[in-house]
């Protein structure tokens, strides 16, 4: 199974109505990488999808911050320049600070690529919404950064 294919098995998890970062899917993404209810949970969800893509083997460590996945991935020399599907995004808010992680799905194309992610919501805009979806983004090449992990063994 793919990464992306196992990604889009969650594009069902929604956040309890009206309680932001909770709720039992959501809570149970949250847990396995150590997280809390209330927690951001988009750099959860895709720790999850890279521990079971890679079989409990993730080059990357389960974990809740954004920031940290984004400094790994910068230390071990993933960063690229055109994505490709199954790489991770990250949406900027400077060059050191991310503030949501997700998968592309296609590539950069007419000033906009495609991109699966949680805790986003229906447009694909908010690094703070309400579920995993599945979307088109604007790129903007000071707002994004692009990694590429290390082939499944």
């Amino acid at each position: 199974m793919s990464i992306l294919e196992i990604a889009r098995l969650f594009r069902h998890v929604r956040e309890a109505e009206g309680r932001p970062n909770t709720g039992q899917r959501v809570e149970a993404i949250q847990r396995w990488s150590g997280g809390k209810p209330g927690d951001s949970w988009c750099a959860h969800w895709v720790t999850m999808v890279l521990d079971l893509y890679y079989g409990g083997q993730s080059p990357l460590p389960r974990h809740g911050s954004c920031d940290v996945l984004l400094a790994l991935a910068r230390t071990q020399g993933w960063i690229v320049d055109h994505p490709l599907p199954g790489d991770l995004w990250f949406r900027l808010a400077d060059p050191t600070d991310a503030v949501h992680v997700g998968f592309v799905t296609s590539p950069v194309r007419d000033g906009k690529f495609g991109q699966i992610s949680g805790n986003t919501s229906e447009d694909g805009l908010s690094n703070n919404g309400n579920g995993v979806y599945e979307r088109d983004v604007r790129y903007d090449p000071d707002r994004v950064a692009f990694a590429r992990l290390p082939e499944k063994p």
